[in-house]
């Protein structure tokens, strides 16, 4: 097999990004069991052998691609949660996760089936970033139980409750079906909120409105400081 000669930082840069992308359909097509270094080698037009000069073994390209979706979608949910009103904070973070989970389903498929196949200290890391990610829908539920804005459901089987139908979007979302990915965000999300409003609140629309008015007060008067 004829190999092109890659030479400098880039061109380094650049086979190892294809190596991983190469290295994420082929797993999400055959499993990483079923995956060998010498088809991804040959994938991406290089010798089994410099695939060391990229990644260590295939067992940790498969938890590099694992870890990385973890943290990409922790840093996109911090983002989220730094919204002050709780019960717009929770519209965000399900609006985002249904958002995330249908962009990268590929990983997130991946993540869902291939944790067996990580070793125990990888494995360890990923099951401590899921659960500092369940974590986040666990304090807005508590915290929207606190203010009385939501009802006083069972935290934690409401958050894996919620976690688990919205990462299911993942497995069925095709971008040619009937709906936007954005339409199902919005629809996802209404569906969580008005399953765990407390309607002692008053109206779930009125307040999300009055959110809606104070967040655009908040960037004029932001824009104007500038």
């Amino acid at each position: 097999m004829a190999v092109t000669r890659r030479r400098g930082r880039a061109a380094g840069e650049s086979t190892a990004g294809e190596i991983r992308s190469v290295a994420l359909d082929q797993f999400y097509k055959h499993g990483f069991q079923a995956t060998t270094l010498r088809d991804i080698a040959s994938r991406v037009g290089i010798q089994v052998g410099s695939l060391y000069n990229h990644i260590t073994s295939k067992g940790e390209l498969l938890f590099d691609i694992m870890e990385t979706v973890m943290l990409d979608l922790l840093e996109d949910q911090r983002q989220q949660a730094q919204e002050p009103d709780v019960v717009e904070r929770m519209r965000l973070l399900v609006y985002h996760h249904v958002r995330f989970h249908g962009d990268r389903a590929k990983e997130v498929f991946i993540g869902n089936s291939e944790l067996r196949s990580l070793n125990r200290q990888q494995r360890a890391r990923i099951v401590t970033l899921r659960h500092e990610y369940e974590g986040m829908f666990q304090k807005e539920l508590e915290d929207g139980i606190r203010q009385g804005k939501f009802l006083p459901v069972d935290v934690q089987l409401t958050a894996y409750g919620i976690l688990a139908m919205t990462t299911w979007v993942s497995s069925w979302y095709s971008p040619r079906g009937r709906l936007s990915l954005e339409e199902i965000a919005d629809i996802y999300s209404d569906m969580v909120l008005r399953g765990i409003w407390n309607p002692a609140a008053g109206q779930l629309q009125t307040h999300l409105r009055r959110v809606g008015r104070d967040s655009a007060k908040r960037l004029l008067a932001a824009a104007a400081t500038k």
